[in-house]
Order: C-alpha cells, then sequence, then structure tokens
C-alpha cells in the first residue's frame, strides 16, 4: 500500500457521450462555461470527440457516435450522460497493470484483507489505441480495461436492476504513448485557460453503489486506485457517508494543486434520496456526479452549483472558491 495518504495515481479524464445533435450544435451550458476544441476521429472509424482541457492536466472528453460502434463495445449500449473515467499513472501501462493485478489478486492489503472485494474484477492486457487529430497529428495511447465477473459472489444483483444498460463500475487506465500533449494540450493557455466558468480541473469523481455493497467497493476501489479511503459523515457507512480516495493530478505545476491536496479524488457513496434511487434504475451503479472546480475573484465564501438544472448538465457541478484559497493552503 501507498506510504502516502495521497496515491500517485490520478484522474485522467471524464467521458461524457452525447447524441449526435447536441455533439454537432453544442448545448449552452457547454459553451457559455467551457472552451471546447476539436478532438479528432478514433482509430476505429465509428467514434469522435471533441474536448474541455484543463490546466491541471485533466479533461472531459465530450464522445459521439459516428456509425454502429467498431470500438469501445463497453459504451455502446450506453444513453449520453456521464458514463466512464480513466485514471492515469507515471508508470507505464504495464507496470500499472502489474501492480493493479497484484492488489487484486491479494486478500493481505490490510487488516481487513482487499482485492477486489468479491466484484469480481481484473485488467485486461493494455490495449494499443489512438485517433487523428484535425491538424493531421497522430496521438497513441494504451488503454486497460477492466475485466469483469458478473458471477463473481458481491456482484450486485439483480444484474439488470443495477446494471440495465450493462457494467461500467469500474475505471479504466489511460497511458501516453506519444507525448501527453498531443492528447491533452493543458499547456497551451489559450485552450486550458479561458473557461469563462474559470475551471481549472476535475475535483472529485462520484460513484454511486448500492448501500449493502459498500463495503466491497471500498476494497475494490483501494486496490485499483492504489490508496486507503477517507470516511467522511460517520462511524459507519451509510447514504450519508462519503468514502474518498486522493489522488494527484497530471500537472503537479498547475498552481491550485497545492491549496487542493487530499480533495481531489474519487468518492464512492450509497444512494442519498430519490434522483439517486432513480440514477441507479435508470443508468446503472458507476459514475453520477463530476465538480469542477474554479477559482473566482471578489467573493469569500465557496459555492456549488450544477451547470444545468436539469439533464446532463445537472451531473457536472461547478465549485467556485475565493482566489485567496489558493494561497492559503488546505482548510
Amino acid at each position: 500500500m501507498a506510504n502516502s495518504p495521497v496515491s500517485s495515481y490520478s484522474l485522467d479524464h471524464v467521458i461524457l457521450l452525447l447524441d449526435t445533435p447536441d455533439f454537432e450544435n453544442l448545448p449552452e451550458w457547454l459553451t457559455k462555461n467551457f472552451t471546447v476544441i476539436e478532438g479528432g476521429t478514433h482509430a476505429g472509424g465509428s467514434s469522435r470527440n471533441k474536448l474541455v482541457i484543463f490546466p491541471d492536466g485533466t479533461y472531459i472528453e465530450l464522445i459521439n457516435w459516428i456509425t454502429k460502434p467498431k470500438e469501445f463495445f463497453d459504451w455502446a449500449g450506453k444513453d449520453p450522460g456521464l458514463i466512464d473515467f480513466a485514471l492515469t499513472t507515471p508508470k507505464s501501462a504495464h507496470e500499472t497493470f502489474n501492480e493493479v493485478t497484484k492488489r487484486l489478486e491479494s486478500n493481505e492489503w490490510d487488516e481487513k484483507g482487499a482485492g477486489d472485494g468479491g466484484l469480481g474484477v481484473r485488467y485486461k492486457d493494455p490495449l494499443a489505441g489512438g485517433r487523428k487529430r484535425k491538424d493531421g497529428q497522430d496521438v497513441k495511447w494504451h488503454v486497460t480495461k477492466p475485466l469483469l465477473d458478473n458471477d463473481a459472489p458481491n456482484v450486485p444483483r439483480p444484474l439488470e436492476k443495477f446494471f440495465p444498460t450493462g457494467r461500467l463500475d469500474t475505471p479504466f487506465f489511460c497511458h501516453d504513448v506519444t507525448d501527453r500533449a498531443l492528447r491533452v494540450p493543458y499547456a497551451e493557455k489559450e485552450i486550458s485557460e479561458t473557461h469563462p466558468s474559470g475551471a481549472r480541473g476535475i475535483l472529485s469523481v462520484e460513484v454511486v453503489v448500492p448501500e449493502e455493497k459498500i463495503d466491497s467497493y471500498i476494497k475494490l476501489y483501494s486496490s485499483v486506485l492504489g490508496v486507503e479511503p477517507k470516511v467522511h459523515g460517520g462511524y459507519r457507512y451509510s447514504p450519508t457517508t462519503s468514502v474518498s480516495f486522493p489522488l494527484s493530478v497530471p500537472n503537479p505545476d498547475e498552481k491550485a494543486i497545492k491549496a487542493l491536496r487530499g480533495r481531489i479524488g474519487v468518492e464512492i457513496r450509497a444512494p442519498r434520496d430519490q434522483e439517486d434511487e432513480a440514477w441507479v434504475k435508470e443508468r446503472g451503479v458507476g459514475i453520477r456526479e463530476i465538480k469542477i472546480f474554479a477559482e473566482v475573484k471578489g467573493e469569500d465564501e465557496v459555492d456549488e452549483a450544477p451547470f444545468d438544472s436539469e439533464g446532463i448538465g445537472a451531473s457536472i457541478v461547478l465549485v467556485k472558491e475565493p482566489v485567496g484559497f489558493w494561497q492559503e493552503g488546505p482548510r
């Protein structure tokens, strides 16, 4: 287990699936709040993307199907909205695959045991992927996708209730082969630092799981992320409890990161209200919400609000904090 309370692993990007009308004419909540750049067509030819790049090195990928999917089959049955998220690490794809696999197959990670929590999760060998940018440059990477055994003892059942459009309850990994700046041009300030909302990066990814399975998912994510969880909200897990896994970021030079250390990461929780229950019923166990952090001037309080009152934008939240926060450090 990592000695540091913050994993060396980082959030890489979040997948936001759009239907063709919204992809070709982006909704106002996106255009008014973000600088969106063209991505390109994926190597398989059946999907395309646009990107929202943040200076912390993370991004939101807006993806759309051009034809019947020839790649990314695990996303093929999903409805538009948040569908998946990726991690990256300082090590290579194959090194990461080996160390994550070792943890998933171990029952001696801590005094409670870790492994995969009985959720039947391993990872497939890293697979080469890529796309051609609009400027003609080839971007190459390795993707490491979860391998899921739905017959494992702690998988939420019935499957059709908890995974109505297929199982996507575990993040994948993305490692660059070409220079990361080709895939994620976060150093280009006109791309990453011009968001009208003031967005600087992804603060957290929230994953909703059945309350009775939260112990299993905590063990799983401990193994996948390489860090112990922080429990908030009570002695025992409950619908009001949040369990977070602190992560690093791809660009540690981003000025907000030192102040946000320990707050960036993945949060696991049970449904809290009817909206959460409806989300799981319609979309299944998995990514529920992401929070984007922003610095603001002329304000002295933290403010949180979704980008839209309903629909896809309601599951993406902007967290605005005073400029002085960045200099004062963590609270």
